[in-house]
């Protein structure tokens, strides 16, 4: 007979699917394991092993047993950190639904996912430490999308090099900035302010993430840009935040 293997890892509490009356389909991510889906057995009864624990905006410690060929088993699950700000307003929840989902979405293989989880844990602690929900979601987004490989290039434009213009428009299928002389018509239009915005939360550098403040204005046109190219990579709409 084959032994479980045994595992722990950091993680959030993603999605949970009702299997019966007492078990759970629990998909977490996790910071050594990635997207992780778990079956809890007698998950909202047993407090031995769960206590209550696996609740949404909570960073768990968890535990897991796997077999080759069946669906992980959830053997334990307690709390390292909660940030219950978040469901004290519908706006920070909101957000916070969709960093869980888009972490989820764009690392969906097997394997340790360090960098990501340390996104989505600093953009949960913001929105819960009382953040504007959108600033975090941007600083998160365009730090997944960097840490996945996805770009953007957003270092000039992608047909005639142009630095500095006035304007740009962003195209998905450029995977980055066009000009407004090379591009009068295509794509989603783009302050410079916006693309410098832009370029510094790509970047990741703490530093940089600590001084940055983004206007309401380009908060909003990177809303729009942003989302859009996060569905573009993922080739489907998310469910979290629909475009308005």
């Amino acid at each position: 007979m084959i032994r479980p293997s045994f595992h722990s890892s950091p993680a959030f509490l993603a999605r949970a699917i009702d299997l019966g009356e007492a078990d759970r389909r629990l998909t977490f991510f996790t910071r050594d394991a990635g997207v992780l889906v778990t079956v809890g057995k007698s998950a909202w009864r047993s407090r031995k092993r769960f206590g209550g624990a696996l609740q949404r905006y909570v960073l768990l410690d968890i535990a897991w047993t796997e077999r080759p060929g069946r669906m992980a088993v959830l053997a334990s699950a307690s709390v390292n950190r909660s940030f219950w700000g978040i469901v004290e307003d519908w706006e920070r929840v909101r957000h916070a639904d969709h960093l869980l989902e888009v972490a989820s979405e764009l690392f969906p293989q097997g394997g340790a996912k360090p960098r990501a989880f340390e996104v989505l844990l600093r953009g949960m602690r913001s929105i819960a430490d009382g953040d504007p929900p959108p600033e975090a979601a941007r600083r998160a987004e365009a730090e997944f999308l960097a840490i996945g490989g996805w770009g953007p290039d957003l270092s000039g434009c992608r047909k005639c090099g142009e630095k500095e213009g006035r304007s740009y428009r962003f195209l998905d299928s450029a995977g980055g900035i066009v000009c407004e002389a090379c591009t009068p018509q295509a794509g989603v239009p783009l302050s410079l302010g916006a693309v410098k915005t832009w370029r510094a939360l790509q970047s990741g550098k703490t530093a940089t993430r600590g001084r940055l403040r983004i206007p309401v204005v380009i908060s909003e046109e990177l809303r729009t840009v942003i989302h859009g190219y996060v569905e573009y990579c993922l080739g489907k709409q998310l469910r979290s935040l629909a475009r308005k």
